[in-house]
């Protein structure tokens, strides 16, 4: 697997929060910064629910899935992969950049209680709604 399809995998698995259901992080922001972190919620719910074919279609941006098509993956299936390895972790946003168009989201990924790890999410406006453009950075 590849190194941010790696972080990507961390990150994603941290969204599988298990049966528990925590209160989400979206609510702490207004406007377009509560739309960001929306995303990061829906990424999370369609993980939980494993939907990766809505994770490819509603939450990343056609470019990304249009880079694993052409890098040789299939979106669905590399999202498949990723969530069918769930442990008990979850997503917090922490912080939201909006600079026009684009949009950075620092996230924190929790398993039972501990930090495991933290990432910032690059999001564009695409179709009115905000989308995925990477699978996370330190």
């Amino acid at each position: 697997m590849r190194p941010s399809l790696l972080l990507f995998a961390l990150l994603l698995a941290a969204a599988l929060a298990g049966c528990a259901q925590t209160a989400s992080s979206a609510g702490n922001f207004k406007g377009a910064k509560k739309e960001v972190a929306d995303t990061i919620e829906q990424l999370q719910t369609a993980a939980q629910n494993r939907k990766p074919a809505d994770i490819c279609s509603e939450v990343l941006a056609r470019a990304l899935v249009e880079r694993l098509k052409s890098s040789g993956n299939d979106c669905v299936d590399e999202m498949e992969k990723i969530t069918g390895d769930a442990d008990d972790f979850e997503l917090d946003v922490t912080a939201v950049t909006i600079t026009g168009a684009t949009a950075t989201a620092r996230v924190k990924a929790r398993k039972g209680g501990k930090d495991s790890a933290v990432t910032t999410f690059s999001l564009a406006l695409e179709d009115k709604k905000w989308r995925l453009t990477n699978f996370g950075a330190n």
